[in-house]
């Protein structure tokens, strides 16, 4: 199994994504700006790159979140 963390954000708090992966990088939380981290694991050679955004914004969307206002990334690993 492959683990990977999508993350995302406001365009409020963050202006590109690049700010999104510094928030995380540095603070490594969502308690100071409006962002979340969703964690899931897929299957060893199951997945495409696409698949795995996908996921992600299945999970966030799940949530309320939206393409719309958002920047998002996904990493492979535990953020």
């Amino acid at each position: 199994m492959n683990t990977f963390t999508f993350i995302i954000g406001t365009t409020d708090d963050f202006e590109s994504t690049d700010a999104l992966i510094d928030h995380f990088e540095l603070d490594g939380s969502s308690i100071s700006k409006n962002c979340s981290s969703f964690e899931y694991t897929v299957p060893d050679g199951a997945y495409s790159k696409d698949m795995v955004t996908m996921i992600g914004r299945g999970m966030a969307f799940s949530e309320g979140w939206s393409m719309d206002g958002s920047v998002s990334f996904v990493v492979e690993g535990v953020v």
